[in-house]
């Protein structure tokens, strides 16, 4: 039985997707939440409707660097512990090598890599000075080793998602805090459907080896576990969660493609919104 009663649990991403499933089994197993996004509304939504009052929603834009830095000092004043950290905010940018703009790129690496970077950091310090066997998971994507085509910044962010893990399992081994990369394959996560499961055509046509999409929930329950205290003999680890996409050699289907790089506007030229999905939203919403 897995149980997270007496943990602080930083969750990113929180407001949509992955992340705010994770939220809500995360407070359901007994953790207290600290949720952060950028989504004001779906944030309090989110903190309003918790079933027991376990979740704080803080807004944050993890792109911006004094922000974080405003979250470590607001962290280190009002949090008693840090248990667990799970950085799981992503964005799906349009674009390749040759058309990408600075400030796209700048915006994915500042989302991607700047601050799990630091939120690693502020956690494990916190982990350390309360003599915690603390659990940080940082969430990235399959398409580290296969990339789509036009996701050039996306795909090279998720690439350093395993390295960062890995050098923080070095780091923070020593303290007894277990680092661990998780990364998601086809997970259905389109927000304008508040329904877990994926259409029955968007089943039919994935590229896995079960035959269907994945849903939010089945990454959520690796995430408890991988939180949990079941979880002691693990570190430095990177665990697929994809079912069977990355050896199935079977194409992504039009629909999956489509709204994978959709979620980021026109190439290059906007940078990446910060969301909690693996497959993104439909267009128009």
């Amino acid at each position: 039985m897995i149980t997270l009663k007496g943990k602080t649990c930083i969750i990113t991403g929180a407001a949509s997707g992955i992340g705010e499933r994770t939220a809500k089994l995360f407070e359901s197993l007994g953790a207290a939440v600290i949720a952060l996004d950028i989504d004001e509304k779906r944030g309090r939504r989110l903190e309003a409707r918790s079933k027991r009052g376990g979740i704080t929603f803080r807004r944050i834009d993890l792109t911006d660097r004094s922000q974080l830095l405003e979250f470590g000092e607001w962290a280190e004043e009002n949090l008693k512990r840090i248990d667990v950290l799970i950085s799981g905010a992503v964005a799906h940018t349009r674009n390749t090598v040759l058309d990408l703009s600075m400030d796209a790129w700048d915006a994915e690496v500042a989302l991607s890599l700047t601050a799990p970077m630091l939120l690693s950091r502020f956690a494990a310090r916190k982990m350390i000075e309360e003599k915690i066997r603390g659990k940080i998971i940082l969430i990235g994507a399959v398409q580290a080793w296969f990339p789509m085509g036009s996701s050039f910044s996306y795909s090279v962010a998720k690439g350093g998602v395993i390295s960062m893990a890995k050098s923080l399992a070095v780091d923070l081994g020593k303290h007894g805090i277990a680092v661990t990369a998780v990364m998601p394959g086809p997970i259905y996560t389109f927000d304008g459907n508040r329904l877990e499961n994926a259409p029955a055509a968007m089943d039919r046509e994935a590229a896995t080896l079960l035959g269907r999409m994945g849903r939010r929930v089945e990454v959520a329950n690796l995430l408890a576990f991988l939180a949990s205290d079941l979880n002691s003999f693990m570190t430095g680890n990177t665990i697929i969660i994809d079912g069977g996409r990355t050896i199935s050699r079977k194409p992504d289907p039009d629909a999956v493609a489509t709204f994978l790089l959709d979620e980021g506007g026109p190439r290059g030229e906007r940078p990446p919104r910060q969301i909690s999905t693996i497959a993104g939203r439909r267009r128009g919403e």
